[in-house]
């Protein structure tokens, strides 16, 4: 995993993940697992140093993990349909999990399944979400770890439609009550990316800006 910029702050937007796990585990073990904090901020007017993990996955996943005052727990900041992907990537166990978002629903009944397949040849459906790469990728994790099973990502469903045949890129501002608007819309992803690091950059605006896809307007 790749560690997310620190010199952009839009990264590190969590209210774009919701809150999705709290778990119970030694902050010194998950240091020399993943190294010191990648960045530490200041709550109660400096009297709390809260600490920031964050990441992002080849198949596109992102995380982010914040330390709780309380001692050796953490929150985990991740869509509800990832949990069980993204604690696989963290490699921690369920055992650590005080609380998940997740808990007690069923399974989506639309998207692309992990389907796991024992020596017995029984199969049922451990995870789905509608992203076909993180899926992918959650099989993998299991797959190599796998003793006696066998992992494979099925289709369930409607087949999603398929994405316009083109996309532009808004620039979205928020400030700080969390109202979003946007500011501008470019063609290429490199050239919105480079307009909102632009203002991120300028002191006088107090905003945050991030990029995402949109559907175009031609």
């Amino acid at each position: 995993m790749k560690p997310l910029p620190t010199d952009r702050p839009r990264a590190w937007l969590f209210e774009r993940h919701a809150h999705a796990v709290t778990m119970k585990a030694s902050r010194s073990g998950f240091e020399r697992q993943w190294g010191t904090p990648h960045r530490v901020v200041a709550r109660d007017d400096g009297r709390f140093q809260e600490a920031h993990w964050g990441w992002a996955c080849e198949c596109g996943l992102e995380l982010v993990v914040v330390s709780l005052r309380e001692a050796d727990r953490f929150q985990v900041f991740i869509e509800p349909l990832e949990v069980d992907h993204a604690m696989a990537h963290l490699g921690l166990k369920d055992e650590v999990v005080e609380w998940r978002a997740d808990a007690g629903r069923p399974l989506a009944r639309e998207g692309w399944a992990v389907t796991r397949m024992d020596e017995t040849g029984n199969r049922y459906d451990v995870a789905v979400s509608p992203e076909r790469a993180h899926v992918a990728c959650f099989a993998r994790i299991l797959e190599a770890r796998a003793h006696k099973q066998s992992y494979y990502v099925e289709l369930r469903g409607t087949p999603a439609p398929a994405e316009p045949a083109r996309k532009d890129w808004a620039v979205i501002r928020q400030d700080e009550y969390g109202h979003r608007a946007e500011v501008a819309r470019l063609e290429s992803e490199a050239g919105a990316l480079a307009f909102a690091d632009a203002y991120e950059a300028d002191p006088r605006h107090k905003q945050t800006y991030f990029v995402e896809p949109v559907a175009s307007r031609s």
